[in-house]
């Protein structure tokens, strides 16, 4: 309960920082916008299975991509109105301010600082983050993290999150969740801390390696937005969407459809 009102604080927090903008300046609309052009532009992530990857016929797939698409049919009638930018955790946020894309839905979580910047959606997923090693590993909990060498992903919650939990660990940076799992499988690190989600995706594909059971975090995935006043339709609009999904089992058939060994 705790961990739900900081998440809905956070929320009302980005809404309301939106008036710290000059009265000068200009208003866009960000809904009306996508309905003249016929086109949402959304930023996810191409690396990162099951949120988000390339498939092997060069189509964009995953959760978050499904949200999108249900998103766009819910606002344009239409789910093949998305236009899908791949963003890192690095530069999203970046991606999103500079009008790149017209919102984020790349695994995101809901956090403070994250919330000074971009104004978040009610959540759709939750997370947790984990660790992964081989099968053959020594490792089995966060304190034998401390002395190893653990491979995280920049810009991610992880990245912050290790530091408290297993502060003499040898951190090992990487830009993707790619590159971070071929430090592991040539045995330059010895453990992954990440989301559960995203090391699912890489277990799914790689026989060899496991996640230990504990989850040390709740992660919040929330669609972000810009922080303008000309999104405040775009959010009403992309949360009364999330709540529909929620209503009618779209969100559940999703999370069944990409991570069957998490929501079975």
């Amino acid at each position: 309960m705790k961990n739900l009102i900081l998440i809905l604080t956070l929320i009302l927090f980005s809404s309301i920082a939106l008036f710290g903008c000059t009265l000068g300046e200009k208003k866009e609309n960000a809904l009306s916008h996508a309905i003249l052009t016929h086109k949402l532009t959304v930023g996810v992530k191409c690396d990162s299975k099951p949120f988000g990857f390339i498939d092997e016929n060069g189509e964009f797939a995953g959760f978050d991509v499904d949200v999108a698409k249900a998103v766009s049919y819910r606002l344009l009638n239409d789910e093949n109105a998305v236009e899908f930018v791949c963003v890192t955790p690095n530069s999203r946020i970046s991606d999103l301010n500079a009008k790149k894309v017209d919102m984020l839905i790349a695994a995101m979580s809901i956090t403070q600082s994250r919330a000074a910047v971009v104004r978040f959606s009610t959540p759709y997923y939750q997370a947790g983050q984990a660790i992964m090693v081989k099968d053959n590993s020594k490792i089995y909990s966060i304190n034998d993290l401390n002395g190893a060498n653990v491979g995280i992903v920049l810009g991610t919650t992880g990245e912050k999150s290790i530091r408290k939990l297993a502060p003499q660990a040898n951190l090992r940076a990487a830009k993707t969740y790619i590159e971070i799992f071929e430090l592991l499988k040539n045995g330059e690190i010895d453990a992954i801390f990440a989301d559960d989600s995203m090391l699912y995706g890489i277990l799914s594909d790689n026989k060899g390696y496991k996640i230990l059971p504990k989850r040390y975090t709740k992660e919040y995935y929330s669609i972000a937005l810009r922080l303008s006043e000309g999104s405040d339709e775009l959010e009403r609009a992309v949360n009364e969407t999330l709540a529909l999904m929620q209503e009618k089992g779209i969100l559940n058939k999703i999370k069944s459809k990409w991570i069957p060994n998490l929501h079975s």
